[in-house]
């Protein structure tokens, strides 16, 4: 008889895995709970509607289904290169969408993506992909993230010679330095970028644009160029007495602690924001030795950046269950500093007021100072991209929207021939699966503008569009709906 119930994933204990950073929150599915709960699935595929990748979730969860997680992993590889990171990951927006939500919760379509990943050390075990002479053609990507990673990958696979450009000396972007290691496992990112690179990707790193190298001699270099520097500039908040030395932006905060750095949070942690990062800080915090962590944000918690949306509220679940605080309605105004360390935190009570844009503006009640001890404070207010690595002749030439994402067409190419761009410099959702979105569009776009595509193999060029375009709106709406 067929169970429309979803099969329980399980966690492991939070009391155990605050103290650890290898042990991940959320455990892998047996073979037989996989195939249970791929069984569910009706096939309908409206769940692709609501993946910015376009992948063929229905196909894939049927090769689950029939114990074939081989098929899964080269179904995945049509669209991106990184089946484990997004099995862990992923916004999983198709799963807002699911027609079983209601009927037993949602198919766990990103855990089926992580389970086929992980019974595989090497994908070249299950993928047959030809290993192309070099065509003549030279691309150059900036930046090593996902956006710059899925870009090299498909465009290596095409013969042509591809060089990746990373300041940092480690490649993966914010999947390296922004997510914690408790929830992408080093050895999981040591596998998917280094099959990556065993294409014949050519890697530079330690090699920060506009000062080891100029842009000018990069587009001079190369027959095209993508950029994917993400957002690496953090929006501090200006807080009178944020120039303590224990006041720090969160992904400074994450980044350090991705390279294995034991920050002294001390043991009373306020962080500053609510989304994502924010939780990723918290809980961070926790596994460096910090007792009281509090996430400090100025409106409710259905006003939280992601939400709604099934990943906002796991996230939230999860850091609960390790004792994070949540305080809603707040507004911090002053660290109060006892030297060069902030010691006490003040901050004021909102009330929430009907605005006319129809979205509800946090006002203090400033009749009523309240106070908090506070060992470290991590400002999780957001960041934006850096241009001026392009130097100014480039810069001048680069068009941007209002909010400082550039101006592309339907490829990704921006308003300088032959420069691409993508991943959370470009667009506005921000999460993984989005930027290998972007190069996906841009390895067609690149192929196009290098006159190559009668040179192409289709059975390994990104598909853009599987049966209905993406729809950014859909899943948020089917989740509210509920």
């Amino acid at each position: 008889m067929l169970n429309f119930e979803r099969v329980k994933i399980e966690h492991e204990d939070p009391e155990k895995r605050i103290g650890s950073f290898k042990l991940e929150p959320v455990k892998g599915y047996t073979d037989s709970e996989a195939v249970a709960e791929a069984s569910r699935c009706l096939g309908c595929n409206i769940c692709t509607q609501s993946c910015p990748a376009s992948l063929d979730i229905g196909g894939y969860i049927r090769s689950s289904a029939v114990g074939d997680p081989a098929q899964t992993v080269r179904i995945v590889f049509e669209n991106l290169p990184f089946p484990a990171i997004i099995g862990r990951v992923c916004t999983h927006l198709c799963e807002d969408i699911c027609v079983l939500y209601d009927t037993g919760g949602p198919i766990a379509i990103r855990h089926m993506k992580r389970y086929a990943a992980d019974k595989f050390d090497d994908y070249s075990q299950v993928l047959n992909i030809p290993r192309k002479r070099f065509i003549g053609k030279k691309v150059a990507v900036v930046g090593g993230g996902p956006s710059g990673l899925t870009a090299a990958f498909y465009l290596s696979v095409q013969g042509i010679k591809v060089t990746i450009f990373e300041k940092l000396p480690a490649l993966g972007g914010f999947m390296k330095t922004g997510i914690p290691r408790y929830r992408l496992p080093q050895d999981v990112l040591d596998k998917e970028i280094g099959f990556i690179i065993d294409q014949g990707v050519d890697v530079r790193l330690n090699t920060e644009v506009g000062k080891d190298i100029s842009f000018k001699e990069i587009m001079e270099s190369f027959d095209a160029v993508y950029i994917s520097v993400g957002n690496q500039k953090p929006r501090m908040t200006g807080t009178p007495g944020s120039d303590a030395k224990n006041v720090i932006h969160a992904t400074e905060f994450l980044r350090r602690a991705s390279f294995g750095e034991r920050i002294d949070v001390g043991q009373n942690v306020a962080i500053i924001g609510g989304g994502f990062t924010a939780n990723d800080s918290s809980r961070t915090s926790l596994r460096l030795g910090a007792k009281n962590v509090h996430i400090m944000y100025r409106r409710r918690d259905i006003d939280r950046p992601g939400y709604p949306s099934m990943n906002a509220e796991e996230e939230m679940e999860e850091a609960v269950e390790e004792h994070v605080d949540y305080m809603w309605e707040v507004t911090p105004f002053e660290y109060v500093k006892e030297g060069d360390r902030v010691v006490t935190l003040r901050y004021w009570q909102n009330e929430m007021v009907p605005d006319k844009g129809g979205r509800a503006k946090p006002i203090p009640k400033k009749d009523r100072v309240l106070e908090m001890p506070v060992d470290y404070v991590i400002e999780a207010t957001g960041q934006e991209t850096d241009y001026s690595f392009l130097g100014e002749e480039f810069a001048r030439q680069l068009r941007l929207t209002p909010h400082g994402q550039p101006i592309t067409n339907e490829f990704n190419m921006t308003s300088i021939r032959g420069l691409f761009t993508g991943g959370d410099s470009t667009n506005l959702n921000r999460d993984l699966i989005s930027a290998v979105r972007d190069a996906d569009s841009a390895v067609q776009g690149i192929l196009q503008y290098l006159n190559v595509m009668d040179m192409v193999d289709e059975d390994h060029l990104p598909i853009l569009d599987r049966w209905k375009k993406y729809s950014s709106s859909s899943a948020k709406i089917a989740f509210m709906s509920r």
